[in-house]
């Protein structure tokens, strides 16, 4: 459920970068293969924690730091 967010059909690239401050860990990602496997009407906010395998995922209390790159400038 979106909830206001924008969906990654929105994505305004072609290429996806995620990273992560807190692990250092980071990644790109082609948009078409992300909208494949999760459909454009994705939430946003959903995407990094979903391809995140995190510890943190879950724990509300230290959460994971996944965020989109390109859209944190």
């Amino acid at each position: 459920m979106r909830n206001g967010s924008l969906a990654l059909g929105d994505y305004p690239g072609d290429v996806v970068h995620i990273s992560c401050k807190r692990c250092g860990r980071s990644g790109s990602y082609r948009l078409d293969g992300l909208i494949a496997r999760f459909g454009a009407d994705d939430a946003l906010p959903d995407v990094p924690l979903e391809l995140a395998s995190c510890e943190r995922r879950a724990d509300f209390s230290r959460p994971c730091g996944a965020r989109f790159t390109d859209l944190a400038r």
